[in-house]
């Protein structure tokens, strides 16, 4: 295990479910890293489960805690920085100031930004964050980013719907944010790919390479930022990106079939009773303690991918 494993998590939390620092925490701190998590909102659980409540952090709440607490006051070195959902333009802005600065300041310190801005077509984050994530981008040097496929066209201002217009818009994306290092794309829908499948797709300044992953029949709230602090670990751990993006993806995917299997037999008291037919749970959290065996074991990556 390489020495140097201390990463400032600044994402959302909630009480109940698996989702933002609750969906990177335990993976990491499994997998070998002390995570310092900043919760940028504290709500009871999704607010896709329909009812939620909760409160938010403010951008000076942000900024004193990050460089009045942990940087000036406690002089922590972090070797990563993982960047997810913030609630608001200032507070957005004021954190990637100061991780910006830290990045200026050591040139082997890992920030990885997910925007997290909507999905499916839907914006579901205030429309002013959209210009502050395009700066930060284009002047933040950050290591990687991980946009869904409606955040990809947000970043480009171009439509994705098939594996040529995928290419443009990460040719795009490149030459508008040259600083950023490596980029992820998820969750992409192409008309051109079988619909059984979603597309993930990895690309540095010289390849794109595009994994297809198997869908699951069910929404699951948190994987993505699951995926995002594995992307992290394993870039850390020195693989390429490519590389890194397989073996990522290869746990991810085997966390979440798992977690079905245990909702499906939650879901499906008597699966084997003629009068109760299986059915399956619309929607699934992340089982991640149940899931510790597999985020223990070595990952030997299983997907191919194709160049384009």
């Amino acid at each position: 295990m390489p020495l140097g494993k201390k990463v400032l998590s600044i994402q959302s939390h909630v009480v109940h479910g698996y989702v933002g620092n609750k969906a990177a925490t335990f993976p990491l701190q499994y997998r070998g890293w002390d995570v310092d998590a900043l919760n940028t909102v504290e709500f009871s659980n999704h607010p896709g489960n329909g009812k939620f409540s909760g409160f938010k952090a403010t951008g000076d709440d942000l900024r004193d805690i990050i460089g009045k607490g942990l940087l000036d006051g406690l002089g922590i070195k972090y070797d990563a920085v993982l960047l997810g959902y913030l609630p608001d333009a200032d507070g957005l802005q004021g954190v990637a100031e100061l991780v910006a600065k830290l990045r200026t300041q050591d040139a082997n310190l890992i920030w990885v930004v997910d925007p997290v801005l909507g999905d499916n077509g839907v914006l579901y984050m205030p429309l002013e964050l959209v210009p502050v994530y395009k700066n930060m981008l284009k002047h933040g040097d950050v290591t990687l980013t991980t946009p869904n496929q409606f955040e990809m066209e947000l970043l480009t201002d171009l439509h994705i719907v098939d594996s040529g217009a995928l290419l443009r818009s990460i040719e795009t994306f490149h030459m508008l944010y040259p600083k950023v290092q490596n980029l992820v794309v998820t969750s992409l829908q192409l008309r051109d790919i079988p619909e059984s499948s979603f597309v993930v797709a990895c690309s540095d300044f010289k390849t794109t390479h595009c994994f297809k992953v198997p869908k699951i029949d069910v929404s699951f709230s948190g994987s993505g930022d699951f995926l995002s602090a594995m992307l992290l670990h394993m870039l850390k751990d020195g693989y390429k990106l490519p590389e890194a993006t397989n073996k990522a993806l290869t746990l991810v995917d085997k966390v979440l079939r798992w977690t079905f299997e245990l909702a499906m037999r939650d879901h499906n008291p008597s699966p084997h009773s003629p009068h109760n037919p299986q059915t399956s749970p619309k929607t699934c959290e992340l089982r991640l303690i149940e899931s510790r065996h597999l985020l223990r074991d070595p990952v030997e990556p299983k997907f191919t991918y194709t160049t384009l």
